[in-house]
């Protein structure tokens, strides 16, 4: 691209959701550096729209912060799985819904700067009842919110992550409600 080269890509470690790498590129004048590339196997989340027109969350705790945590339901691809498939999956792992209609409402990369991992996300509608089926190592709570209560939440801070901040105001923006 324009002048930039990657000269290397050494793996550093392997863990279960990501490896982390350096990379060496060549820059456009001609200076050589080395920078840190998080690669992600995949992941998909949903925005869980009710009849009611409200949002289903999940709250669970997220070690990167120590804190519990308000998001949309997502979860990594697995492999041969498509992202449709691992939402499809996730919505009733984590809600106990199933979704009677998905539709793709935007893709983003979560931390452009140092990872490649990109997140699909759709909007599920239609919902039906059904069972939570947790992995064991999940704890999560289902909320429920109007969409004024979640725009407050983004807001004013109580939520802050960013896949559930693209996904619940690309849906309330998308004219899809």
């Amino acid at each position: 691209m324009n002048g930039y080269e990657k000269i290397e890509q050494r793996l550093i470690h392997q863990g279960k959701v990501v490896g982390f790498y350096e990379d060496i590129v060549k820059l456009p004048s001609g200076k050589t550096v080395v920078w840190d590339l998080v690669k992600h196997k995949g992941a998909a989340a949903v925005v869980p729209v009710t009849e009611k027109g409200t949002i289903l969350l999940v709250k669970q705790y997220r070690n990167a912060l120590d804190q519990e945590t308000l998001e949309i339901p997502a979860g990594g691809i697995e492999p041969g799985e498509t992202p449709l498939e691992c939402v499809t999956r996730e919505i009733e792992e984590e809600t106990g819904f199933k979704a009677g209609h998905m539709e793709h409402l935007m893709t983003i990369i979560t931390a452009i700067g140092f990872c490649d991992e990109k997140i699909p996300i759709y909007v599920a509608t239609d919902l039906k009842p059904s069972k939570q089926h947790l992995d064991e190592d999940e704890f999560i709570d289902v909320k429920e919110f109007t969409t004024d209560e979640i725009r407050e939440m983004i807001f004013d801070g109580r939520i802050i992550d960013a896949k559930t901040i693209a996904g619940v105001l690309g849906y309330l923006s998308s004219g899809k409600r």
